[in-house]
């Protein structure tokens, strides 16, 4: 009886093993119309994270093929003494609310900002806006703003908006100033822009084929991979980092560089991230992947 009550000791033990590692490690089953894009955007990570976990050479997925989920503090859970509506401390938050125009844009300054049904903390959360996200102003007020989200009317904290939509700092001494206005010319209409593996277009980009796009349009011709945009160029610290110089990640964990991004100075990048064409800081970048250095192909100071 004593050895018959261990076996089932035993087997209950066993069988609470899978639930166990699948609770530490979430998944996901690919359905009809399922994407990468997509399924990042839902689970609040990013492309380059969800082919580096599932170590993807291609973004191409079949239908039923297991994926698993990559757990970042970055973006999914709200840190207990964050303010309310921002996911994560925010250092871009405005001393003084500006004044922020009904039927303009507006740039998100927090670092992942809650998008809530209605003007409340206690109202359902119907998604995220990271940092440096632009977003169709419907409606101010002085604590919530309404705004356009995924084709309907919800409402974000308006001390986490920005009227001032340029991200380029103001440099003093001996700055191409022209060069950096057509810099931020360029990108701008490019943000949102969808990522595309091997997009070189504003129809898509990958990281590598948004900088040579954006530094074309400079006058400056870039190698066309991120690795041998890195291998070229001059070598920069980061400490000496300027506006207009590219910054190098491993992001898909293979030991070389994988990933590339336009700096524009004060902690904040412009590039194609696994999603689509957004701001970013590089604090984050250097949480998530390994740093490889700074290049330089154009000077602006």
């Amino acid at each position: 009886m004593k050895r018959t009550s261990k076996v089932f000791t035993l087997l209950a033990l066993f069988t609470l093993l899978p639930t166990a590692a699948h609770a530490a490690s979430p998944m996901h089953v690919v359905s009809a119309g399922d994407t990468l894009s997509k399924i990042a955007r839902e689970n609040h990570t990013t492309v380059d994270q969800l082919m580096q976990v599932n170590q993807l050479h291609t973004d191409q997925l079949s239908i039923g093929q297991t994926l698993s989920l990559p757990s970042t503090d970055l973006s999914v859970s709200a840190d207990e003494s964050a303010p309310p509506d921002v996911a994560t401390s925010n250092n871009h938050a405005q001393g003084e609310v500006e004044k922020i125009t009904a039927g303009e844009k507006a740039r998100v300054t927090g670092d992942v900002l809650n998008v809530r049904k209605k003007p409340s903390v206690d109202a359902k959360v119907l998604g995220k806006l990271k940092f440096g996200a632009l977003v169709e102003v419907l409606e101010t007020g002085s604590e919530w703003t309404k705004i356009e989200f995924e084709d309907r009317e919800a409402y974000v904290a308006t001390e986490f908006l920005s009227a001032k939509l340029s991200s380029l700092p103001q440099m003093s001494g001996d700055v191409d100033t022209a060069s950096l206005g057509r810099l931020e010319t360029i990108f701008t209409p490019l943000l949102k822009t969808p990522y595309v593996l091997g997009g070189t277009t504003p129809s898509g980009f990958d990281c590598s084929g948004f900088t040579s796009y954006v530094f074309n349009q400079l006058g400056v011709t870039l190698p066309r991979t991120s690795e041998d945009q890195f291998n070229s160029g001059q070598a920069v610290s980061l400490d000496e980092a300027q506006p207009g110089d590219l910054l190098f990640y491993d992001a898909l964990g293979k030991g070389r560089v994988s990933h590339v991004a336009i700096y524009l100075g004060n902690g904040t990048i412009v590039h194609a991230n696994g999603d689509d064409v957004r701001y970013g800081k590089v604090e984050y970048m250097h949480k998530l992947y390994p740093f490889y250095g700074v290049k330089r192909y154009i000077q602006f100071q």
